[in-house]
Parts: structure tokens; sequence; C-alpha cells
């Protein structure tokens, strides 16, 4: 009765679909009928999708849905000549010859109509359809994510972590060959709450909405200038379709909860997709350790101290709704709006104690902290297409609007054990950011074998940040401290354009090369502050260009050279003071400057039947590179401070390996390992640390694809302790288990998922050492987990695969999708310099 009822529905949907379609055949009396069958097992194929395409133009006319005996019936065909085109997922599509409906021959019976099987076995040959893991293009490298059995129920930090090149600590922060000066991309495109903040942004994307992660480590002029390190573009599963899909999944789990879902449907010109996603983080105990050193006076040595424990939980969602409408074969218009909130809870119970080496303690008290933020951003962008009889000639102009809003809210409750008074502060700090793009980008093929790229762009940004600050009054409630209040108005407009060329030459070489020009204008100004009013603009020239060698082999060889700069984001210049911890502040710094990087790359790829290799060795120089500094605020030397600053300089060499091998039918084996050096220089500020260190990440991963549609996935990862110019952030390392059965023809899965089973709890040590003090902060934070995802996929199409995210194919030779790319804000990163904070 089951299956009576889904063919019921989804007959009568496709039959509205095409009977509604623009363009469609006139009505008639002819009928056509026949049976799907699978070529191998001769069994019938239920749902099969039926489509009746005129012979002439290939426009849709009729169509329908297979029942469970694999037989079709088309009725009310017109005179004419037609092809029929059967499909179903796992199968080629099979198209028929020229079919002719007349008078004398209305009624036509096809008889057998054979599918043949994706991966079936002929003649004793393995037809394999899947993509392969990593593909290197001429200016990115892709990660083919789709089949991650470990980070089902997981986000995207948990598939970057497989990404070559790519690590992401325990907090989220993601970096890119050891710098966290990198771009992510949502689907070729920005949002606000990316740039805001890039770690709270990937807990909101589920892994298993991913499609692919790109990473372009030397971006092209098409690109904004910004991005030091590279961009990565994280690709969301979105498929053109010709009727309704879909799909919903669900993990339950002891940490983290998450549900997901999306509907698609398309009808002649007009397509529409929605979805949704929601998580939630069960609240975690964790504990925290914090000792500082101030041996500035050598004869009285001063010791800060902090024990305690706190409770943090994570919660979000968003809802996303598109519209694609093709004019005609030539121009085609797409929207979409994206809804996301976020919201993060922080608790933290302290005894804190202030001693010297001649006195003892000189100050205990017990502190509870609340610690709430939380964002909302909208995210709406329009882009239009026109494609022309040339290949590769098109023009794409492209609009977006992004909202955030973003609010910090603290308060601590101070209880005096030792010469230090009851009391309590709060502080609130609501933030806006606007951005405006407009975009137009062209593409021409001055011959079969040069491609040219032009093209301009502006981004209007306005930054707003209206802190307040309050003390209790034992009579009065709270009441504010004006000069600890702060209102920051900040606008930053960038104005662009580039030219490149792409050139494909004999004997498997080719070249892209180009050049992209930025204006930046700045301004900004305090209304409630002593700080002087900011204003100030620069331009900027940013050459690239990339050599590409492709030998018989299936082997290649490429050269690259890029410069870009990294302009801060919000929370980098936000002055916002953070007291949440009163002995250990932070800050941003409104007069941060751009970073300034010179990149050099030497790639090679090899492909060898089941196994592949990529190795690569790179070269960075960077100027005025942002880092956080933590030393004693001027004036209040009790009092310990975090901001950003500009360093002098800093080198970089690394060595990026990644391979690939398939044993036998069913096993597969990944590693990747990146080493890289650190050298910085800068003699304002001091330290015992050496300016120079070795730093790496590996990662491995075994898959056995198992008969009977059953999986198995193990991963592991480690990434060294992280340098920053005064000492290092912590090390970080995972192991995960995943296993999957699917069922119901594949279009249901049931997963088992454990991540790091062998601990309950991680310890995450930073140490920092500056002038006259030493640093040391531990934090034990729960990480043993296990949960059970399912999903499952609805719905029957005709389908085509398309480009994620609303874009249309439209590919240049580079592979870069139309769209507005805001590649130019630095992301920010959890700083791990301060203390007395609980963050689990």
């Amino acid at each position: 009765m089951k299956k009576v009822l889904l063919f019921s529905l989804f007959s009568l949907l496709a039959a509205i679909g095409y009977a509604q379609m623009p363009g469609g055949a006139a009505k008639g009396s002819g009928k056509v009928s026949g049976v799907v069958l699978d070529s191998v097992n001769q069994k019938p194929v239920e749902f099969a999708t039926i489509a009746l395409l005129r012979w002439a133009d290939s426009k849709s006319v009729n169509g329908g849905l297979t029942d469970e005996k694999g037989s079709f019936k088309l009725i009310g065909i017109a005179n004419g000549e037609y092809k029929l085109v059967v499909s179903f997922i796992g199968y080629h599509a099979s198209s028929t010859k020229k079919i002719v409906v007349s008078d004398a021959n209305n009624d036509l019976k096809l008889g057998k109509v054979l599918l043949r099987a994706e991966g079936k076995q002929l003649n004793e040959v393995t037809v394999v359809g899947q993509k392969a893991l990593v593909e290197n293009k001429i200016d990115k490298m892709v990660y083919n994510a789709e089949k991650d059995v470990t980070s089902k129920g997981g986000d995207a930090g948990d598939v970057l972590r497989k990404v070559p090149m790519v690590s992401v600590d325990m907090d989220g922060n993601v970096e890119l060959r050891g710098s966290s000066n990198v771009r992510v991309l949502i689907n070729g495109k920005p949002s606000t709450i990316v740039s805001n903040n890039v770690a709270d942004a990937m807990k909101m994307i589920p892994a298993d909405q991913i499609k692919n992660v790109e990473v372009i480590t030397s971006p092209s002029a098409k690109y904004d200038a910004e991005g030091s390190a590279g961009i990565i573009n994280i690709v969301t599963k979105k498929t053109d379709v010709a009727g309704v899909t879909g799909n919903i999944s669900l993990n339950v789990g002891t940490r983290f909860n998450r549900g997901n879902g999306n509907i698609n449907f398309k009808r002649g010109k007009l397509g529409f997709n929605s979805g949704f996603s929601g998580m939630y983080l069960i609240p975690q105990n964790g504990a925290n350790t914090f000792t500082r050193t101030d041996y500035s006076d050598a004869s009285n040595i001063k010791y800060s101290n902090q024990n305690g424990t706190g409770k943090s939980d994570r919660k979000g969602g968003s809802v996303n709704f598109g519209v694609d409408y093709e004019i005609n074969k030539t121009n085609n218009i797409t929207s979409s709006i994206k809804v996301n909130n976020w919201g993060n809870g922080t608790g933290a119970m302290v005894l804190a104690t202030q001693s010297n080496s001649v006195e003892g303690v000189q100050q205990a008290f017990n502190r509870n902290s609340i610690n709430n933020s939380g964002r909302t951003g909208i995210d709406w962008t329009t882009d239009y297409r026109k494609t022309f009889k040339k290949p590769q000639q098109e023009l794409g102009l492209s609009f977006q609007l992004s909202k955030d809003k973003n609010q910090t809210d603290y308060e601590s409750i101070y209880d005096g054990v030792v010469n230090f008074p009851d009391s309590a502060e709060r502080s609130f700090n609501d933030g806006a950011n606007r951005e405006l793009t407009l975009q137009a980008d062209y593409a021409h093929p001055i011959s079969k074998k040069l491609l040219l790229e032009t093209g301009a762009k502006s981004i209007l940004r306005d930054i707003t940040s209206n802190s307040i600050y309050e003390v209790l009054s034992p009579l009065e409630g709270y009441l504010p401290v004006v000069n600890r209040s702060n209102q920051f108005d900040y606008a930053q407009n960038v104005f662009a354009g580039y030219a490149s060329f792409a050139l494909t030459l004999e004997k498997g070489y080719a070249i892209k090369a180009g050049g992209r020009f930025e204006r930046t204008e700045i301004s900004g100004s305090f209304v409630s502050s002593e700080l002087n009013s900011i204003n100030n603009g620069y331009n900027t020239f940013i050459p690239s260009v990339t050599l590409a060698k492709t030998f018989k082999d299936l082997s290649s060889l490429k050269l690259s050279y890029s410069q870009r700069i990294q302009r801060p984001g919000l929370r980098f210049l936000n002055p916002f003071v953070d007291a949440t911890d009163p002995q250990n502040i932070s800050f941003g710094n409104p007069y941060l400057s751009p970073e300034k990087t010179n990149s050099f790359e030497l790639g090679y790829s090899k492909f060898m039947g089941k196994t592949s290799v990529n190795a690569s060795v790179y070269y960075k120089n960077t100027f005025d590179i942002i880092e956080s500094v933590v030393g004693p605020v001027p004036g209040r030397s009790e009092i310990y401070g975090t901001t950003y600053m500009n360093i002098a300089g800093s080198s970089s060499v690394g060595v990026n390996l990644f391979g690939s091998v398939q044993l036998g039918q069913y096993f597969t084996l990944r590693g990747n390992a990146n080493v890289y050096t650190y050298n910085v220089d800068d003699s304002n500020i001091k330290t015992t640390y050496s300016n120079s260190s070795v730093l790496y990440s590996i990662n491995g991963n075994a898959s056995w694809n198992l008969p009977q549609n059953f999986a198995i996935e193990m991963f592991g990862m480690f990434n060294s302790p992280r340098r920053t110019i005064q000492g290092q952030n912590p090390s970080f390392s995972m192991f995960n288990i995943g296993f999957k059965k699917e069922f119901m023809e594949k279009r249901a899965s049931l997963g088992l998922n454990l991540s790091n089973p062998f601990s309950k709890n991680r310890e995450f040590i930073s140490k920092i050492n500056g002038n006259g003090f030493d640093q040391y902060s531990e934090r034990q934070v729960p990480f043993r987990s296990i949960g059970v995802s399912l999903s499952y996929r609805f719905g029957k199409m005709d389908f085509g695969q398309g480009s994620s995210g609303g874009q249309r194919k439209g590919k240049g030779q580079g592979g870069k999708k139309n769209g507005i790319n805001n590649d130019d804000i630095k992301q920010e990163e959890d700083s791990q310099g301060g203390g007395g904070g609980m963050s689990n």
C-alpha cells in the first residue's frame, strides 16, 4: 500500500510538472508504453523517470514514473517525432532512437527498455563511477567529501580536518599551511557571520551537507586580494532537478545533537530550494588552571593563580530559500536568502589569588561569571548570468547584501576572601556589520587556447560597536561607568578591477596570469572615547601567475606566485574591553594595518591507477603580520591585557605531502602531512622563546566499503603546538571511528560514530613568555562522545548535477564559479593568551 501511495504521489507531481511546462506540445491521442528493466538481472526498475522529448530541440513534452513492475504509459501525445529518455539514480540514462507518432501509428509499444547500472562488472572489468578523493587543478585542489563516514553528525570543522594542507584546532579555528590568515567562503560567497568568527560559523554547517572543499593556495587575479594564506571554499550539496526531491538527517549523541534537511522543486524553467539546520551542544563541565609569574621586579616576584570549573553550551540554526529562473537558453537569474542564528553561553566559578614573594597572599576572591554571546545574520544574493554561442564566453552580474548583528554580554560577581570587597560588574556590547557588494565579471575566449577574464567590484562595509560598562552600587543597583563605555563606528570601502588570462599551450603546458588593482578607503570614529579618529586610504596592486605542465603519465607539475594582503576583521579592530576576568582583559586594536604576503609554490601530482600522490614545497614572506600579544596594561601593572599588533615580519618554508592508495576492491588508505617553519622578527616584543621553530600537522584515514552497503572508516590526526611570537598554543589530536549501513535502495542510512573513545577528557596547554613575565594556562575539556545518525532521502527526479549554492555551471578555464566572493577579511580565532575564563 505504501508503494502504491508513493507512486501515485510522484506520478501526480510529475504529471502536473510536465503538463504545465512552458513550451509543452499540443494534446493528441497518441500513446507510448513500455517496461524498464535492469540490464543484468532483468528485474523491474521501480520509480524510474520517463521523459518524452521532441526530436528537433529536445524539449520535454510529457513524462512520468515507472510503477512497481517497471511499467510506464504516456498518453495524450500529439503527432510528431520524439525520443524517450529513461533515468534513475545509480544507472546510466538510456535514450531511444527516433520514434514517430502519427494517425496510422498512435499506440507505440516499446517493449523492454534496459538500464545499465553504474559500477557493474562488464567483461570482468570494474567500472568506477566516483571522483578521485583529491583532484588537483591548475588553480586549486578539490577534496571530495561526500562519502565521509566518520563526519556523519559532525560539522564543517570535522570535514576540514581531513583536507590536505588544512588544520583545525579544538575550538574550530581554521589554518591553511599553519596560517590562520585564510578566507573561508561558502559556495563561493562570503557571509558576515563567517567574517566575524570562522570558528563559530564552521559549527553551523552540517558535515553531511558538504559536497567538496576547494583549497586555493595561489588565488588568481579574479579573487579578492585578501587571504594571505589562501582561500578555502566549502561547496554544499545541490542538484538541478525536474521534480521534487529532498533529504532529512538527524544525529543524537552524548555531546552534539544536530538536525538538517532540504527540499528542492523544479518545473520547467523555474526552480525552488529551501533548507534548514540546527545544532545543540549538551552543556559540558570542564576545569581550568591559570598561573602567571611577574618577575619584572626581581626583589618582589608577583604571582597570579586561578583554579576553577566551568560549563558551556552552544546552539544555533539557519534557514535558507532560493529561486532559479532560466529566462532562456543563454540567460539565467538566481536569488537566495539565508538567515543564521548562533548562541554560546559560558559560566565559570573561579578562586583567584594575588601574591608576592615578600608578603605572601595580597588578595583572594571567588568569581562567578556568566558570558553570553550571540549572532544573527542574513545574506541576500542575486546573480545574473548570460552565456554566448562561443564556448566559455559569458557575462556575470552579482549583488549581495549581508547584515550581521552580534551581542556579547558578561556579568561577574565577586565574593571577597582576602583584601577584596564583595562587588559585581557587567558589560553589554552590541555590534553590527553591513556589507553591500556589487560585481561584474566577463570572460572572453580570444581563441580556443586563450581565455581573457576581466571584471570590477566594490565592497562597502559599515561596522558599529556600542559597549556599555556598569558596576553594582549597594544602594542604587547597576550604574554606568562613562569612561569605560564606548561607541565605535568604522567604514571600509574597497574598489577593485582585474584582468587575467589563461593560455593552453602545446605539449601539456598551461599558464594563468593576471593583475588586480584595489583602492581601500577607511574611516573610523569613537563617540565617547579619547582614542583618535581614523582616516586612511591606500592602493594595492596584486600580481599572480601559475605555470603548469601535464605529462602523458597523468602526472602534473605546477609553479605559482601570488601576492596577497589581509585586512583585519571586526573582532581584531573592536576596542571593546572584555573584562570577564578583571586581571586578564582583552580588546581589539582599531589602528591595525593590513598584512602583506608574497607566496611561492612548486607542486607535483601523480595518479597511478588506484594510487595518487600530491607534493608541494612553498615559501611565504609576510610583513606587518597580525598576532595576539599579552602584556601589562599601561599604568595598571597588576592587570594584563590581550590585544592584536602588527609584527614586523615573518617567513615560512614548508612541505606538504598527500597520498591515497586503494588496496583491493574495498580498502582505502589516505594520509596527509604538512611540515613548515615559523620565523618572526620584531625587536619591540621581548620573549625568551626562540624566534624560529618547526611545526607540523599529520592525519590518516582508513576506510572499508564492504558488501551489503556497509562501511567502516577510521580517522586520526595530530597538530603540533602552534607558535606565536610570545609562546605556543595547545597541540590538538583526535581519533574517530564510524560505522554506516545503507538500506532502502540506499535512500536511508544508519550510522554510529565514536569520537576519542580512549579518553574522557583532553588537556589543552598554552604557554606565553613576555618582557618580565611567564604565563601558563590549562583547560580540561570533555571530549569523548558517541552518536547515532539517521538520514533519509526522498523524491524521484530527472536530474543533472548542478553547481552549488544556487550557482549554475558557467565555469571558465580556471573552474571559478560566477558570483560574489569577498575574500578580504582576516578571520578571528579564539585567543589562547588570556586566563581565568572557562570555555569547553
